[in-house]
């Protein structure tokens, strides 16, 4: 399970561990038995009184540390692109934004915990560590809820019904003194519990049982942690089991620099591949390594001194897990780790997803009814990777703002201010009837539904656990809970779209089904920017560099003469320009999203340069700036078809 966990939440999650996630996930389901009880109500964990003892309160914390620091994922992906309109939804994608404390992070559960666990002198490490799913001390019963937690994060769409259940208890636990509650403030929780009655109640009626089933199995699974974590807080761990997990926490990084060293006939990277650490710890135990009788004077423990080859390699706690194994008489023969690692199942043989996707139109359908990565189709990244390739191909062609440019903090502001005040100063009120025509704009607003109705879909990718979202990963998470309205289903920028429609009596199927996408209203190129947009944001971690610079032209892009000119040709028509206004004002450069996209380059490669230094910096910049560009590869057809329409009815 723990290698599970960490695959399911740095991915790149495959078909297999999904596949592994949902098994584990329908079976505990299936083990619901006789009535829910207190559906809806609050209620009370079982009874888990604080301990005196230092060590078992360190036990306890670190038995709960996995779905503490994981609370509330599973709503990270509630909100996506096919769903994010909808009241119950949306609801959820507020929940998370608040639980992770988007706006403030001292209000965050997880965060509140991580400081629990540094007051009880637990140095755990962060959720982003590798290293942390191997933490000695977490028991392994403590990762089965957290599996499910990672399974409805990848499949929010298909367990929606459990999924509400599952929140609504989570919320009505009442606190307890573990989970650092008592420093929260009642009202948050009051409107976390609110949120959650509302999503169920926006969802209505449907798969009642289901949603019972998710409440149910919330409960039993907590309980069944804190059962657990009770009866094995007095547990030390055995010195060999901790160190087993210490060598398998390391063993990545550490094949490559012992092949010079011999154990047993075997080199020590040889030793180091086995999955298995038990042989490696019976050899050693029996090697020149260890000292028993002057366990401190053990070349294994001198190695990990100042002037030795593994100086600074292990934690002071971990040399002393190391120096009691060798003290350990209890067990002579170390044991191996209580549970293998998970190596998913090979993917079975199948055409690539995708395979028959012959149109850009059934790609933007199918990229709308993905739920994770594996679902995704085999033309995605492709999509992205020929937009991407086009737009280094005309880099060095681009003249006057688009022309790339070195990077410097001040030279970036003045760039993105000189943008501004450009379009700023391109605008010019007019008193003469628009020479653009009335149909020729409800044409337009037509060819565009495609990818305002998907309308911050490039972000959709962002939510993860709090404690893993960095600086630049806020703000682009702030941005995106905006375009969906912040919880306010009529503020939902694709809804807001919806409304222009409607008083416009433009009628459209459902935006993810195929009668949409094959609509013979729209232009074929009408699918050439959401289809990317829809594709970048199903792959942020991989393409996060020119995900950047993309958001921060599509937040920059109108601002100025752009949407100016069309709130006055609009209302010249009488066609309401709110979706505009909504765009001209949220976007703007002062403190707007325009203001945090910029802020969250500058952040990311201020951060980059003091990890990578100067010139992996520079080559980020690049990236980003073709990101930037590539809003104008993506939808450089369309525009042409627009401008080609216009000409020719003589607007």
């Amino acid at each position: 399970m723990r290698s599970l966990c960490r695959t399911l939440l740095h991915g790149p999650a495959d078909a297999g561990s999904l596949r592994t996630a949902e098994t584990f996930f329908q079976s505990v389901l299936a083990g619901r038995n006789g009535p829910v009880p207190d559906f809806g109500h609050p209620w009370r964990a079982p009874a888990l009184p604080p301990p005196d003892d230092p060590t078992e309160r360190r036990n306890i914390l670190l038995a709960l540390a996995p779905v503490m620091l994981l609370d509330q994922i599973c709503l990270a992906r509630a909100a996506r692109p096919a769903t994010a309109h909808r009241p119950a939804e949306c609801h959820l994608f507020d929940l998370y934004c608040r639980s992770i404390g988007l706006d403030d992070p001292a209000v965050s559960a997880p965060i509140r915990f991580r400081a629990r666990l540094a007051l009880a002198g637990v140095a755990a490490p962060s959720l982003n560590d590798p290293g942390f799913f191997q933490t000695p001390g977490i028991p392994d019963f403590a990762w089965n809820l957290p599996a499910v937690q990672l399974c409805l994060f990848h499949r929010p769409r298909r367990y929606f019904p459990e999924l509400l259940g599952w929140t609504l208890a989570h919320n009505l636990r009442e606190p307890a003194w573990w989970d650092g509650s008592e420093s929260a403030d009642p009202n948050d929780m009051a409107r976390n519990r609110a949120l959650a009655h509302a999503a169920l109640e926006a969802f209505g009626a449907r798969d009642e049982e289901r949603i019972r089933a998710g409440w149910d199995l919330y409960r039993r699974l907590f309980a069944e942690l804190l059962n657990q974590a009770a009866a094995t807080a007095d547990r030390k761990l055995p010195a060999d089991e901790a160190l087993a997990l210490i060598i398998e926490a390391r063993r990545s990084h550490a094949v490559g620099h012992h092949g010079r060293i011999l154990l047993d006939g075997r080199s020590l990277d040889e030793w180091l591949t086995d999955p298995d650490p038990g042989p490696l710890l019976r050899a050693l135990r029996e090697s020149a390594w260890v000292d028993r009788t002057c366990p401190p004077s053990s070349r294994l423990i001198r190695a990990m001194d100042f002037g030795g080859p593994m100086f600074g390699v292990f934690s002071r706690a971990e040399q002393r897990i190391c120096l009691d194994w060798i003290q350990d008489d209890k067990h002579p023969l170390p044991l191996a780790p209580q549970a293998p690692p998970f190596v998913p199942r090979p993917a079975e043989t199948a055409p690539p997803r995708g395979h028959g996707l012959r149109s850009k139109r059934a790609l933007y359908t199918a990229l709308l009814g993905a739920e994770s990565t594996p679902d995704l189709p085999g033309r995605a990244a492709g999509t992205v990777s020929r937009v991407l390739r086009l737009t280094r191909l005309i880099l060095p062609l681009q003249r006057g703002h688009r022309r790339f440019f070195r990077y410097t903090e001040s030279g970036f502001q003045d760039r993105i201010e000189a943008i501004h005040a450009h379009e700023i100063g391109r605008y010019r009120p007019s008193d003469q009837p628009p020479q653009i025509g009335e149909a020729f704009c409800r044409w337009v607003i037509l060819q565009l539904a495609p990818t305002i109705l998907v309308d911050g879909c490039w972000l959709a990718g962002i939510g993860t656990a709090a404690e893993c979202l960095d600086t630049a990963g806020r703000h682009l998470l702030k941005i995106y809970a905006d375009e969906l309205g912040n919880g306010r289903p009529e503020r939902n920028h694709p809804n807001v779209y919806r409304h222009l429609l409607g008083r416009l009596g433009i009628e459209l199927p459902p935006f993810d089904s195929e009668a949409f996408a094959s609509d013979p209203r729209f232009l074929d190129d009408a699918f050439d920017l959401p289809v990317y947009l829809l594709a970048v944001g199903q792959h942020p971690q991989r393409w996060f560099p020119e995900l950047l610079g993309l958001n921060l032209a599509i937040e920059l892009s109108g601002l100025g003469a752009g949407y100016m000119r069309m709130i006055d040709l609009l209302r010249s028509h009488g066609i309401d320009p709110a979706i505009v206004q909504l765009h001209l004002s949220i976007d703007n450069l002062a403190s707007g999203h325009a203001a945090m996209a910029r802020e969250a380059i500058m952040i990311y490669l201020d951060e980059m340069e003091r990890k990578g230094g100067r010139k992996v910096s520079c080559q980020l910049w690049k990236r980003i700036w073709t990101g930037y560009l590539s809003l104008y590869t993506a939808a450089s057809r369309l525009a042409w078809r627009l401008h080609r329409r216009s000409a020719r009815s003589g607007n």
